[in-house]
């Protein structure tokens, strides 16, 4: 099966729909996938940009694509590349109900010490 590395530039397009021929593209895409023609792999440090774009500089709240991404992460095709694809789940699920940061909350996941020293106020 084809295997294809998702940059973040695809899931942009594919939630804010600003550039029409790349929203269809990245449309294309995740159907194929959703049809199981093609494997879409994911980066943490490509859901941590998207988490980021999308509350930084086009100012979405957490609340309108927490869910839009969630759906397509469970999607039977899209694996993670470096970690298990259900503790992205919980890490993505806490930002909603957290008011820490996606950075901050995937570091607790992964050495759960209880503590992060950060200047971040949350």
């Amino acid at each position: 099966m084809k295997q294809l590395i998702l940059d973040t530039n695809v899931f942009v397009r594919f939630f804010i729909k600003d550039v029409e021929s790349q929203y269809k593209q990245a449309r294309l895409i995740f159907e194929k996938i959703e049809k199981e023609e093609i494997k879409g792999l994911i980066s943490i440090l490509v859901i941590n940009e998207i988490v980021w774009i999308l509350e930084n500089y086009y100012e979405l709240k957490r609340e309108v694509y927490i869910p839009k991404l969630l759906n397509l992460l469970a999607l039977k095709n899209i694996k993670i590349i470096e970690i298990d694809k259900d503790l992205l789940v919980k890490i993505l699920e806490g930002t909603l109900t957290k008011k820490i940061d996606f950075t901050d909350l995937y570091l607790l996941q992964i050495k759960d010490t209880g503590k992060i020293f950060s200047f971040d106020k949350d």
